[in-house]
């Protein structure tokens, strides 16, 4: 009898553990589509508590949680024949699901482009990252009647006195290199190209194997590498919204008004208008209405500038939000169409 029940018993524990065998292998087998481009931007890979109780928010200076359990430093991007990019005729172009980390578009998000206006948002985490007080004030040291004209929109005055804070409004919103001159001058080391090995420093950092800077002007001077990927950019931007509550204020602001002090430390003002016409009322680039989507803010190169690269940053009606991202477009109307296209890839709120 007892011998019976043994017998019985090892049956048991061998279907057991054939059946646990057979699921490990089943699982262990991923699919092409997990596996093709799977990227670990940043240092910290500590997956989020899939337990863990997760509310959406519309305070657009909370940090973004994820909600899906996935890493919060991981996206997987599938082979471009894999997503619908029919009407994306931009050279470039990425769309991400920034509460869970779907990738829902992408086309050439790991090919190496000019890193043009999108080297202000590097400059920008530079500042943040290192930068204990946003309302330090800095002192043109840099009269910008002796720049080039494409890199002048605040015309600044040697001896003009600003917070950071103010620059990193005339950076972002406004599109402004005499801004980001002013920062990297203004910055601990005082020159631009210490402000430059901090920016790949950090690139560094964050594990940005595509991205390299050698100015902070945006296209490349005599053959110098100046270049990212829309998937670099990504992950800047992320951890700019998920570290920063400032950074997302200060793409989302339409208008923002400046109080600064000139050389005889005599109080002036300036108005300064965001660059993304979705804010001029005198152009019709309304998003889709079905959508019901709302534009939190992004960056983009004025309309003089071509080709055109934009980063744009949506919530649906849930607060799921979204991040944008185009480059190599033709004219600054095409960028506008392709975003447009881009956003209808976002699911519907009925």
């Amino acid at each position: 009898m007892m011998r019976k029940c043994f017998r019985s018993l090892h049956a048991s524990i061998s279907l057991i553990l054939a059946a646990c065998l057979l699921c490990f292998c089943i699982t262990g087998c991923t699919s092409k589509d997990n596996i093709m481009k799977p990227y670990t931007p940043m240092g910290d890979t500590k997956e989020a508590d899939a337990t863990a109780e997760f509310s959406y928010t519309n305070d657009i200076d909370k940090p973004v949680k994820r909600v899906d359990g996935v890493s919060g430093n991981t996206i997987f991007i599938k082979d471009d024949s894999e997503y619908d990019t029919s009407e994306i005729t931009a050279g470039q172009a990425l769309l991400v699901n920034l509460t869970n980390g779907e990738v829902i578009l992408s086309k050439q998000a790991l090919t190496a482009i000019p890193a043009g206006n999108f080297t202000k948002l590097f400059a920008a985490y530079v500042v943040f990252s290192e930068e204990d007080d946003l309302s330090r004030t800095i002192s043109i040291s840099q009269d910008t009647n002796n720049l080039s004209s494409n890199l002048v929109r605040c015309k600044f005055q040697k001896d003009d006195t600003y917070k950071i804070e103010d620059l990193l409004y005339a950076s972002l919103m406004y599109c402004a290199n005499d801004a980001v001159i002013a920062l990297a001058l203004g910055h601990p080391g005082g020159s631009i190209s210490s402000f430059v090995k901090n920016m790949n420093a950090l690139s560094e950092d964050l594990n940005l194997k595509s991205t390299e800077f050698s100015n902070i002007y945006g296209y490349p001077v005599n053959g110098s590498k100046q270049e990212t990927t829309l998937l670099d950019v990504f992950t800047v931007t992320r951890e700019m919204i998920e570290k920063y509550p400032t950074f997302t204020e200060i793409i989302s602001k339409q208008v923002y008004f400046c109080t600064y002090q000139n050389s005889k430390s005599e109080p002036l003002s300036v108005n300064w208008n965001s660059a993304l016409p979705y804010y001029n009322t005198e152009e019709n680039y309304a998003l889709p209405e079905h959508l019901n989507l709302e534009l939190i803010g992004g960056i983009c190169e004025p309309a003089s500038s071509a080709p055109t690269q934009i980063c744009c940053v949506f919530r649906d009606y849930y607060g799921t939000m979204y991040l944008a991202l185009l480059a190599g477009c033709t004219s600054y109307e095409h960028c506008y169409e392709q975003m447009q296209y881009l956003v209808t890839r976002i699911p519907a709120i009925y």
